[in-house]
């Protein structure tokens, strides 16, 4: 049987205002290195067949910094929310077939281990999405992971747009999906922006794939630290200080 084939896009289009600098977030180094580097380093442990970034504020920057013949790079001109970022990789996609792998480039700490476990789990499954969650008892303003009576995921929803009930969720989604490639595009295309932020979020799609008996599958981590984002300097610190205490 062939190898289903693999590509990543990589979201990468943020400012990162909170960070304080007038450099692109994921430009910021960590342990000497620039944010990116670490998402990247691990995809390519997977050997994608494809590895796009989605680049919005400084995107010549970014693109510069990172000049691997191995990168394909799209533009994000407005930030209009995580779906309509990974709606700028379409045109590039058009002729791709097999498995999508979607994830951001501020999460330094991800590991091969947990995304090639996802991209099996996907495959065995025969899912058109999993999710990787967090499950844990402290709370986080990630989004919640909805399920229906009968324990299957239904949804997303944002932390910001989360009622008082939903706020009671100790499942967590961290960001990180495997998708059939059409499905997403697809389930794209009927976003709406309606909700706190005014974006196409990404997280919506779930619910419109979840409308397929057992489309969403997820796996699940217990390990924060493994999917914390980088918003701020105090971020970074602690990423480099969970970094340098990692087992090499």
């Amino acid at each position: 049987m062939r190898r289903k084939a693999l590509a990543a896009v990589i979201l990468a289009a943020g400012k990162g205002a909170r960070m304080k600098s007038p450099l692109a977030k994921v430009l910021h180094p960590l342990a000497s290195k620039p944010l990116l580097t670490y998402v990247l380093d691990t995809v390519f442990t997977l050997a994608p067949e494809r590895v796009i970034v989605v680049v919005g504020f400084q995107s010549q920057r970014v693109a510069a910094a990172f000049a691997d013949p191995r990168i394909e790079f799209v533009v994000q001109k407005e930030q209009k929310g995580t779906g309509h970022a990974v709606l700028q990789a379409q045109p590039a996609l058009r002729d791709f077939r097999g498995d999508l792998l979607v994830l951001c480039g501020d999460m330094p700490l991800i590991k091969a281990s947990t995304l090639e476990n996802l991209v099996a789990r996907h495959r065995q499954s025969e899912a058109r999405c999993t999710l990787l969650v967090l499950k844990t008892e402290q709370p986080r303003d990630f989004g919640r992971i909805l399920r229906d009576a009968g324990g299957r995921i239904s949804g997303i929803v944002e932390n910001q747009d989360a009622d008082a009930r939903q706020k009671t969720i100790d499942e967590y989604n961290a960001g990180v999906y495997c998708f059939d490639k059409d499905v997403v595009f697809e389930a794209i295309r009927q976003l709406d922006d309606k909700n706190s932020q005014a974006e196409y979020y990404l997280t919506d799609t779930i619910r419109n794939i979840a409308r397929h008996r057992s489309a969403v599958q997820c796996v699940q981590t217990r390990d924060a630290d493994e999917v914390f984002g980088i918003n701020c300097e105090a971020d970074l610190k602690r990423a480099e200080r969970i970094l340098t205490g990692r087992p090499s």
